[in-house]
């Protein structure tokens, strides 16, 4: 009878160790990637407790401080990295957050909720806040005669400096091509920006951002986007065999078989001038 028993205790340890998972980063990087952003934060604060090497248990606190930032929980956030470089000061992660935080804090602390421990000070606060309701929480900037194209450069400039070929670098580069590209503010008298003001001083500035582009990111999926919209800049200042030029290169670089801007770059060789 005992030689019956042992291997069914055998069978249900084997059949209950697969349903204990120990809490891991790259599970909460995964949850995060697909939406799932409590999860990830659930699995984040278990690595934060669990038995994990303590590189592990920084990146938790990092990746929390990043995923409340990016939910704009700033105190949240904030808190979450103070709480890394206190307890792991030595970590990569650390030293990536310590002398940014008081500069985050004050670029957008106007706009952050903080909790109030005490009960008393909260109804206070409450009360101060019901008759004063009408008041702005966050800060207004007037921005006249500041030029946005020059000040949002700069801090995209800054991404592509400090984090270079990283996905922050990525997306500061094809913000400052959209950028570069620029806008029509709205309305009767809306200013333009970008080369839609000065298409000789700016696109210069665009067609060595997008090389750079290129070079530190020869994958990006939106090489083609971007070279289709160089053209379109080109052909709406009806430089035509510029215009030929970059529609030609989008065919060459989509190589063999179809895709939507070899297909496009076709059709607008169709037709160039106008």
């Amino acid at each position: 009878m005992k030689m019956k028993l042992l291997p069914m205790s055998m069978a249900a340890t084997l059949l209950t160790a697969p349903m204990s998972f120990a809490a891991s980063i790259e599970k909460a990087g995964m949850l995060n990637q697909h939406g799932l952003t409590q999860e990830a934060k659930s699995e984040l604060i278990d690595v934060v407790f669990s038995k994990s090497v303590d590189s592990d248990k920084a990146q938790a606190y990092y990746l929390l401080g990043s995923i409340a930032f990016d939910e704009n929980n700033i105190s949240v956030a904030l808190d979450s990295w103070r709480d890394l470089v206190k307890k792991y000061p030595n970590s990569t992660q650390a030293k990536t957050v310590k002398d940014r935080i008081s500069e985050l804090a004050e670029i957008v602390g106007e706009s952050a909720k903080e909790s109030v421990e005490n009960a008393i000070a909260l109804s206070y606060l409450r009360h101060g806040d019901f008759w004063s309701r009408g008041k702005d929480s966050k800060f207004t900037i007037d921005s006249s005669w500041i030029p946005n194209v020059e000040t949002a450069l700069k801090w995209y400039d800054k991404v592509i400096s400090e984090f270079p070929k990283t996905t922050a670098s990525r997306i500061a580069y094809q913000d400052k091509l959209r950028t570069l590209l620029g806008w029509e503010d709205p309305g009767r008298y809306g200013g333009k920006h970008g080369v839609k003001s000065a298409f000789g001083t700016y696109m210069p500035q665009l067609l060595e951002t997008f090389a750079s582009f290129e070079n530190d990111h020869p994958t990006a999926s939106t090489l083609q986007a971007f070279r289709y919209q160089i053209a379109q800049a080109y052909w709406s200042n009806k430089d035509w065999a510029k215009t030929r030029e970059w529609l030609n290169l989008i065919i060459k670089k989509s190589g063999e078989g179809d895709s939507f801007y070899k297909d496009l770059a076709e059709r607008r060789l169709q037709k160039v001038e106008y």
